[in-house]
């Protein structure tokens, strides 16, 4: 049976009632841990192919049924990769929305395909399976590099099956970088008025003091309010910069996204902010690395972190070298398979390089 213990925190009673809240999730998780977007159809099973399929409609992945590993175990992958054909008229920004992705990741992970006028009929890939960051926080984790925010059950605990819900996210500029470190929510409140900071006020155009609730603020209708300074974590009145670093500081979720996760937190929720453009994780005995872009420059070389990452998990006998800097050069922020070939001589990943292995019922999770 699989706990569910977000259930259990109060909602707003401006939100809606609690009892819905948890029946919705529940239906989620037991028709697959899936929710369709509300303009297309559900995409029916995938086929387990040595191909994966390529769709017409896409799966806007949030909550994900999973073990939660032991500190000392690599991250387990979550997530199904899934592979789309463009329809007339659409655009990456459409596209990403609806898959469940920011519209950089899905750039990153297509870096030949025109981002703004796709061509119909074209084939991409919709980035929608991750690692999971190194983290032993519960409740709000943010993994900055990858805008993406996943969000534990507050008292889960190692071995334990549990849902984890994840969300793309906006992040602050370079020169207005998002924080690092805990955090636990203080507040929140629906339709906030924005007090302009004066760092920000004199940067407008047109300085204002007060933005009121509204289709100009860009709060959005949701904000909840973080212990660190002045950040917060809220909706937006431009859904398009979701998955950019766009903010000057703050997260920001697609407008259907933070009403969905605001029932969810209270006051005390505690939370991190993680900076980690390099993740490891394994399935089946293999080993996978997503990397994603150092959009804060940290490191300054990603290609070493890379290979100290691997050698500080004692992975360096396991994974493929060249594959490794592959990935990084790659930086498509989807996992590839990095295993040394010879470990696993019948592998078509041996022949076919990067191809995507398609899950097997009996990979572990």
């Amino acid at each position: 049976m699989i706990r569910v213990p977000l259930m259990r925190i109060r909602a707003s009673g401006r939100c809606g009632p609690q009892p819905q809240l948890a029946t919705i999730l529940a239906v989620a998780l037991l028709a697959g841990c899936v929710a369709p977007p509300h303009h297309r159809p559900a995409r029916t099973a995938p086929i387990v192919a040595t191909a994966p399929p390529v769709s017409t409609s896409l799966r806007k992945i949030t909550i994900i049924a999973t073990h939660l590993r032991h500190p000392a175990e690599l991250p387990q992958l979550i997530g199904e990769l899934q592979h789309y054909r463009v329809a007339p008229g659409e655009t990456l920004l459409d596209i990403a929305r609806d898959g469940g992705v920011g519209f950089r990741k899905l750039r990153d992970a297509n870096p030949t395909i025109d981002e703004w006028e796709p061509r119909s009929g074209t084939e991409l890939v919709v980035p929608s399976r991750w690692i999971l960051p190194r983290t032993t926080a519960r409740g709000l984790v943010v993994n900055v590099p990858e805008m993406r925010l996943y969000m534990f059950p507050t008292d889960a605990q190692p071995g334990e099956r549990i849902a984890i819900l994840t969300w793309p996210i906006g992040i602050g500029a370079e020169e207005a970088p998002s924080p690092l470190g805990p955090f636990t929510v203080l507040s929140k409140d629906v339709h906030p008025t924005w007090v302009v900071p004066d760092s920000i006020r004199r940067t407008m155009e047109q300085p204002r003091k007060v933005v009121p609730p509204g289709p100009d603020n860009p709060l959005g209708d949701y904000r909840i309010r973080l212990s660190r300074a002045l950040y917060s974590i809220h909706g937006t009145n431009d859904p398009w910069t979701v998955g950019r670093l766009t903010t000057h500081g703050c997260i920001r979720l697609y407008p259907e996204d933070i009403a969905a996760l605001y029932p969810l937190v209270e006051h005390g929720t505690p939370g991190e902010f993680l900076y980690q453009p390099v993740k490891l994780g394994e399935i089946a005995g293999r080993i996978y690395v997503e990397v994603h872009q150092d959009v804060y420059r940290i490191f300054p070389d990603l290609e070493r972190h890379a290979f100290a990452e691997v050698a500080a998990k004692g992975l360096t006998a396991q994974v493929d070298p060249e594959r490794l800097r592959a990935a990084v050069r790659g930086k498509t922020g989807i996992p590839i398979d990095v295993s040394r070939c010879a470990e696993w001589p019948t592998d078509q990943l041996c022949t076919e390089r990067f191809a995507e292995r398609p899950r097997s019922p009996t990979d572990p999770e």
